[in-house]
């Protein structure tokens, strides 16, 4: 069964219409972007419990956690392990905590939402901050 050059131009644009509008919807175009949280992590990404990532913790594996910051949702168990693209901050750095829009001292909670986050830039650059 033959199809006209009509119809097949219409399906195509119908087609790439409903793709592209999914794929706007997905890229957050009207100015919104993914929230900005942080956890405490591994180095693998792993989330682990927060006492790890308060800035006086000195116990067992000191050193190799981090807070995490990205576009992961809230509400996230530990033991989850995290997509790559975030940003590691040293919680022990106290200058980068306050650059990422985090408290430059004490525990940060799991899910917490970075202040600064939305439009500043500081998601999605891997490896950045002390401590990477």
């Amino acid at each position: 069964m033959a199809v006209s050059n009509r119809v097949r131009a219409a399906l195509t644009t119908t087609v790439l219409t409903t793709a592209a509008t999914g794929f706007m919807a997905g890229c957050g175009v009207g100015g919104q972007e993914e929230e900005q949280v942080a956890y405490c992590t591994d180095e693998n990404g792993e989330i682990v419990d927060d006492e790890y990532c308060d800035d006086g913790y000195n116990g067992p594996g000191a050193g190799f956690f981090f807070l995490y910051l990205g576009g992961f949702g809230r509400g996230l168990p530990v033991g989850t392990v995290l997509p790559s693209g975030g940003t590691r901050i040293n919680p022990t750095d106290t200058a980068a905590r306050q650059r990422a829009g985090l408290p430059s001292t004490g525990k940060v909670s799991a899910g917490t939402r970075v202040s600064g986050g939305i439009g500043s830039g500081v998601g999605n650059r891997s490896g950045t901050g002390a401590g990477s």
